[in-house]
């Protein structure tokens, strides 16, 4: 260890450190007779209060002690084992159980003394020092490589052993990954390249949700490996009940399939569905021949009222419409013979109301306590003043009696909703609609999806526009004539999509509401089994204000009636609860918690997917393990080559030990020694004066 002195101040002023040291001392013992001491003991004293008055000096300059340590780091090998259950898909799979355990464990024993060796598995994450188990349902190689630049960062490492059977599939590709890290890395091919028979549901696409008595579509992906020549039959079955069955027939050695079907949603709630395809002769798994999945059926309707002034085309096209998805119940009515209640509906679409009629007034404000979205269509039977009297945020200020004709121009920075790219430009070649010639004024927080294009000019006013207040979502079609739309899409595109989307999409919005519930609770309704059930909420007082000091009470049903109890964590203002992991399956829970004298509770529906990733192959990837190897400067081995490995570590030059040097810095001020030795000086020269018979 070497030692050495800074100071921020010149060298020469530790020579007056010394001297004022030397003065304060002389005067004091050589100038002072009184008290009687002798030559002897004056001079020890004297050399006292000089070390100490001169240190003194000297850490008032403030100098730092630079202390330099050398020290070797040994060279670190890491060995990374894969952890996931590809590996025991192989006939081979109790090898890996018991004697492939006890191989790594020798081979890190063997190589321990020219080492510094780390053991690390990886899978769904990379974790230090671990319990082989072969559970692992992910595998994501890039995450090797992350993990080493996190830990060994500036060390001294010196090789990776990446021991797998080169299969991923979450993260990017290792080799893409790897490129950065100028490391060897050597691996060991585990694992079987041999192709075998196996059928193979690789994917199965559907809705999340569905209405009860609509239909779905379902698409199954289905691989077959070494079954040229054979056949299976696909079933996809709900609670043991066979919905669906098809003969597959396998022309190649590697066949690919796409199988649509339709099925209908004829029960409500969360519904678990198998898709299976049967087993052919000497299969090598049937873990992957099939998979579960759910479909949230709703068993309501999002209810729509098409509330019109007089009859008119644009309410038979919004209605025609509205009904083209099947997820909305439409009813019809001339304002004079309405009789019903407002809060029965999601939405309410008002054409050409409110107009002069005496009652349009009085139901228009029984719609704004019934918190209802609402979308006006203004024409020429509009009563504008009586419409900018509703307060609803937007005001149309009539220049004359006028009509004029109104193109679309779209919004590009409109963000409340999307339309796809082929939508919009149908859109930009719509007819014109016929709006009141007249300058509108809409508050800044609404926003505008189409403009109106007068000639050649864009205005600033809104064609379609929409905005929210404490009544409800309101939107403005500022114009009639949009039955037009419908007819020029089906002419010029052979469909009505564009327009049927373009009204979907409007009540859609329309129809969410604020929810002004007191207690809120926020979970995920799909999860895979790797990962945590949690659950956020959030408790209001009567002023809106957030509040968590009651206890909130979570119960998890599973699908056998099992109960799970737990009370949700508190956060700042609010609420959460990690509830950890649970097996497949459909679960329900209910939430409650009491504020003052009232109870409140929510409850919901969960669904816990299967993660089948790890089965979806069962051949090796000894390529990639090659590839990865070559690029980096190492080699491939297998399993039982482990002396040439070792072989190989202990010959190469380059792995070797480092020496650092390693510098500290500490004020001298901060040494705690040199407090008790100036302490020990100025005691024992009181102690000698006072024995002296001095002062």
């Amino acid at each position: 260890m070497a030692i050495s002195f800074l100071f921020d101040y010149p060298v020469w002023l530790i020579a007056v450190c010394l001297t004022i040291g030397l003065l304060i001392s002389g005067l004091l013992y050589y100038k002072n007779q009184r008290d009687g001491l002798n030559n002897h003991t004056a001079r020890v004293l004297a050399v006292f209060r000089f070390i100490v008055v001169s240190l003194i000096c000297i850490l008032l300059l403030g100098p730092l002690v630079e202390r330099q340590t050398q020290y070797v780091e040994e060279p670190i090998l890491v060995f990374m084992q894969d952890n996931s259950s590809s590996l025991l898909l192989f006939e081979d799979s109790a090898w890996y159980r018991e004697d492939y355990t006890d191989q790594i464990r020798r081979f890190i024993e063997s190589v321990s003394p020219a080492f510094e060796t780390r053991l690390y598995a990886f899978g769904e994450s990379v974790t230090a020092d671990p319990e082989l188990s072969f559970t692992d349902r992910e595998t994501n190689m890039a995450a090797i490589f992350t993990e080493l630049e996190i830990r060994y960062s500036n060390r001294n490492l010196a090789a990776i052993i990446v021991a797998g059977d080169g299969l991923f599939n979450r993260g990017i590709n290792p080799l893409y990954a790897s490129a950065a890290t100028n490391i060897p890395v050597y691996t060991i091919a585990l694992g079987d390249t041999v192709p075998r028979r196996d059928l193979v549901l690789t994917d199965v696409g559907h809705n999340r949700i569905s209405y009860l008595g609509n239909r779905f579509p379902v698409e199954i992906d289905i691989e077959a490996f070494q079954s040229r020549g054979l056949s299976s039959k696909l079933l996809v079955s709900r609670d043991e009940e066979v919905l669906y069955e098809q003969e597959v027939f396998f022309d190649s050695d590697h066949h690919t399939e796409t199988i649509s079907l339709i099925l209908e949603a004829d029960k409500p709630g969360m519904q678990r569905y198998k898709a299976e395809i049967l087993a052919v002769e000497d299969e090598v798994s049937l873990r992957n021949n099939y998979r579960e999945f759910f479909v949230d059926i709703i068993d309501r309707r999002q209810q729509v009222l098409i509330l019109a002034n007089a009859p008119h085309p644009d309410v038979a096209a919004i209605k025609l419409s509205l009904e083209q998805g099947g997820q909305y119940e439409i009813d019809v009515s001339l304002i004079r013979d309405f009789q019903g209640s407002f809060a029965a509906y999601d939405v309410v679409v008002l054409h050409q109301l409110p107009s002069a009629h005496e009652r349009s007034a009085d139901l228009i404000e029984k719609i704004s306590e019934a918190n209802t979205g609402v979308l006006f269509i203004t024409g020429r039977q509009t009563d504008l003043d009586k419409f900018n009297q509703l307060g609803r945020g937007i005001v149309i200020d009539l220049r004359s009696d006028d009509f004029t004709e109104t193109y679309p121009s779209y919004n590009h920075s409109f963000a409340l909703f999307s339309l796809r790219e082929d939508i919009v430009s149908a859109l930009m070649q719509m007819p014109p609609l016929y709006s009141p010639f007249a300058s509108y004024t809409m508050p800044s927080s609404a926003s505008v999806l189409l403009f109106q294009r007068i000639g050649n000019v864009v205005t600033s006013y809104p064609l379609i526009g929409f905005g929210s207040d404490l009544q409800g979502r309101t939107g403005i079609i500022a114009g009639e004539g949009i039955w037009r739309w419908r007819l020029q899409t089906y002419y010029r595109h052979g469909s009505h999509e564009a327009f049927d989307v373009l009204m979907s999409r409007i009540v859609q919005f329309l129809s969410i509401q604020e929810d002004r519930s007191l207690f809120r609770v926020r979970t995920e309704n799909l999860i895979m089994e790797n990962e945590p059930f949690t659950v956020e909420a959030e408790l209001y007082n009567r002023s809106y204000e957030l509040v968590n000091e009651p206890d909130v009470n979570l119960t998890i049903y599973d699908g056998d009636g099992a109960e799970y109890q737990f009370y949700m964590g508190k956060t700042t203002n609010a609420y959460r609860l990690d509830a950890g992991s649970f097996p497949t399956g459909v679960y329900s829970w209910r939430a409650e918690v009491s504020l003052g004298n009232e109870v409140f509770s929510e409850e919901g529906v969960v669904n816990i997917s299967s993660l089948d990733l790890e089965v979806l192959t069962t051949m090796a990837d000894h390529q990639l393990l090659y590839q990865l190897a070559q690029a980096s400067g190492g080699k491939m081995y297998y399993p039982g080559q482990w002396d040439l490995l070792s072989d190989e570590l202990l010959s190469r030059d380059d792995f070797r030990p480092r020496l650092y040097n390693q510098k500290e810095y500490t004020e001298l001020i901060n040494i705690r020694w040199l407090f008790f030795l100036m302490l020990m000086l100025l005691s024992a020269e009181w102690l000698i004066r006072k024995r002296s018979g001095g002062y």
